[in-house]
């Protein structure tokens, strides 16, 4: 499995960018078959007063705009956090070939006890991608919330 990822680490600091506005620390980044960065986002739920701003949507929403086209069929998608039910679904809908994660997330129990969903999603997913740094931003921001910061 992948250990130090260059895309990765750009999603890594888009969540950073998350967890200084007090947003869940996650990032997205989505790139094509060439490897080229077409959008990157970050989770904007609380800025947007919004619970669809999520960061795999936003990447989602820039990347269709960006390439005029309905499907990424062609395009990879790495997330700090494993997605949940809405971003499976979008990830699905435009066709994303390949899904890389970072942490996994322990509240998403249907997720966990349906991880066949993932495998409906799409052909190759990839989990545990500097899994420690990306948990461990979850971590600080939860923290932190949890002191009343």
């Amino acid at each position: 499995m992948l250990k130090q990822n260059h895309f990765m680490k750009l999603a890594i600091d888009e969540a950073k960018k998350s967890l200084i506005k007090n947003e869940v620390p996650v990032g997205a980044i989505i790139v094509d078959k060439n490897k080229n960065i077409i959008s990157k986002a970050h989770n904007r739920v609380e800025e947007k007063k919004n619970p669809l701003f999520h960061a795999e949507k936003i990447a989602i929403d820039k990347a269709l705009s960006k390439t005029r086209k309905k499907f990424l069929d062609n395009c990879d998608i790495w997330v700090t956090l494993k997605p949940c039910q809405m971003c499976l679904g979008i990830i699905k809908l435009v066709r994303i070939k390949r899904l890389y994660y970072g942490a996994n997330d322990p509240n998403e129990t249907f997720i966990q006890n349906n991880n066949n969903l993932y495998n409906k999603v799409c052909s190759e997913i990839y989990g545990g991608i500097e899994e420690d740094e990306c948990s461990k931003l979850l971590s600080i921001f939860f923290k932190k919330i949890r002191s009343g910061l």
